[in-house]
């Protein structure tokens, strides 16, 4: 008798426990506000908090618009947590199964800071650190040309660190041609300030943090790290790319990528 009253308790403590913690997500919890919390916990240095975070709007709110946002937080935590594989099969699920253009260059973004970091913690592993870079300019140009989604802020990111990739790679024409065009093409980006500095000397491969330019505003060298995407509250204005890159000749070599028919095809602008 006391072994049925022990086991009916248990019982009913577990399903208090699980719908409290399931009231606490639904009534308190907004997508939007548990994704701010996620974000949060990756920036504080917390990936495991932000993983968990990420999931509960995934297995929460089956029907939010954030899907995407969650798993690319949860793709950075990842990476944080020194989870490579587990991280690039994540970003590579998000491709293929993304239904939101709008978010493509986001994922593109993401895999080139995946291939960036390659670059500098496995130097002649299994890739060259230059294949690796070239790897990066790759999908940080997919994110800039994906022609269906008009994310300034990332295309300008990616289209400055392109031209940095191709910088450490010491093709500075290349490099020089795409720092004009953040100048020409996104003037109301931050990295339209970088990208005058850098044409200064293409040859200065340091890292430069962006920072919102206002009157009397100076932008400094800093401490090289990996830039994330700066989002602008400003105005965007449509804009065309005018200049085309060269392809290299590595990107004809195949990639666990290019199966994907959402990529978008590299004849497209260079």
């Amino acid at each position: 008798m006391h072994r049925i009253i022990f086991y009916l308790a248990t019982i009913i403590f577990l399903i208090y426990s699980c719908s409290s913690r399931e009231g606490i997500v639904l009534e308190d919890e907004t997508p939007e506000s548990l994704l701010q919390k996620a974000d949060l916990a990756y920036q504080n240095g917390k990936p495991d908090e932000s993983i968990k975070l990420s999931r509960l709007i995934l297995d929460n709110f089956p029907t939010s618009d954030l899907h995407i946002d969650a798993q690319l937080i949860m793709a950075k935590a990842l990476g944080a947590q020194e989870e490579f594989e587990a991280q690039f099969d994540l970003l590579l699920r998000i491709l293929k199964e993304n239904i939101i253009p709008e978010k493509v260059p986001r994922i593109y973004m993401q895999i080139g800071q995946y291939y960036e970091r390659s670059a500098q913690w496995n130097p002649g592993n299994i890739t060259s650190d230059t294949t690796d870079l070239r790897q990066a300019a790759k999908y940080y140009r997919r994110a800039v040309f994906y022609p269906n989604s008009d994310d300034r802020d990332t295309k300008a990111t990616a289209l400055y660190r392109a031209a940095l990739m191709h910088a450490k790679i010491k093709d500075f024409e290349t490099a020089k041609k795409a720092y004009a065009q953040v100048i020409e093409s996104y003037p109301e980006s931050p990295y339209s300030g970088l990208a005058k500095i850098k044409l200064l000397d293409p040859t200065n491969t340091a890292e430069i943090q962006p920072q919102a330019q206002t009157a009397g505003t100076q932008v400094t060298e800093t401490q090289p790290q990996v830039i994330e995407p700066v989002i602008s509250q400003e105005e965007m204005v449509s804009d065309t790319l005018q200049f085309d890159l060269p392809m290299e000749a590595e990107e004809s070599q195949p990639s666990i990528l290019d199966s994907v028919q959402a990529l978008p095809s590299d004849s497209l602008q260079y």
